[in-house]
């Protein structure tokens, strides 16, 4: 399968991903006497989004400015080992945390998350087994700060709605615990950037693939990773009726975070700044976080 057409098939399961989700979400029965001209209209609003998203992705990836590249072969094969290696690891560890009672299902699934993307990365790179990209070029410091200002920007304001939505909010912590928790969230996003951006996207680009294709297949994958972790708990306790009930919810949240792929690709083709999309993955989640917990 080439990567085009893998694309192609990617962007038609996720449009019918996002259509499922609004007729779920909706609580509209086939039984329902508008139930078809409901369905008709979400269908036309799907098509409506995608078809923007699809010319403003087009947009926002043209050019040919490259500010890393991999040296030497194709690196797309060993990062996509690494990707399988991480979740491995993370589903082993947090087995190990889970079963002799030391931690509740949730807080082992983000221990072993935590431990899962830092641990297995490092490796990788330690013993060479995928290779750190070089830096060709820097970007124009007018461009880096326009750039930086709109990408914080967004993520500020992406993360002050998704802290005021839930109504169910935690209580903000006291500043201790408070810092523990912005720590793990800082090394969470930068280790997630390292792998999907740093490493995944430009080694599709270093490899020849077209940079439209890249940032979505490599935001595709970003999506793809969450979703073990959403699906750990009813997994781990074979509780099916669980996990048709959590996947029913994480549908919206599956697109949600392919369209943070999308957005963190482009500031790094944009940038090649790791401190930025960093810096902006981490403020997007900070709104999450504060108001759910970890």
């Amino acid at each position: 399968m080439t990567v085009r057409r893998l694309a192609q098939l990617s962007a038609l399961a996720l449009a019918a991903l996002t259509l499922w989700g609004l007729i779920v979400g909706s609580e509209v029965g086939p039984s329902d006497p508008f139930a078809l001209e409901i369905y008709a209209s979400f269908a036309v609003i799907v098509v409506i989004v995608f078809a923007t998203g699809f010319y403003a992705l087009r947009f926002a990836t043209a050019g040919s400015e490259m500010y890393w590249r991999m040296n030497g072969k194709n690196q797309v094969r060993p990062v996509l080992w690494l990707i399988l290696a991480i979740l491995t690891f993370m589903f082993a560890v947090g087995w190990l945390l889970e079963e002799p009672g030391r931690l509740e299902p949730f807080y082992a699934a983000e221990a072993s998350y935590l431990l899962a993307g830092t641990l297995v990365p490092a490796g990788f790179l330690y013993f060479r087994w995928v290779a750190w990209p070089v830096r060709s070029r820097r970007p124009a410091t007018l461009s880096l700060v326009l750039i930086s200002i709109v990408g914080i920007g967004f993520a500020s304001a992406w993360s002050y709605v998704a802290y005021v939505i839930p109504p169910d909010r935690l209580p903000l912590l006291p500043v201790g615990p408070m810092l523990a928790t912005l720590g793990a969230l800082i090394v969470g996003a930068t280790a997630e950037e390292i792998v999907f951006r740093v490493l995944l996207l430009t080694a599709m680009l270093s490899a020849g693939e077209s940079r439209f294709q890249a940032v979505f297949l490599s935001s595709m994958a970003f999506a793809l990773m969450h979703v073990p972790g959403q699906l750990y708990q009813p997994v781990m306790t074979a509780d099916w009726a669980l996990m048709r009930d959590v996947a029913g919810d994480y549908a919206t949240g599956f697109v949600a975070q392919f369209a943070i792929g999308l957005f963190l690709g482009v500031l790094w083709l944009r940038t090649g700044s790791i401190t930025l999309i960093a810096a902006t993955h981490a403020m997007i989640n900070t709104g999450k976080v504060l108001a759910l917990g970890l």
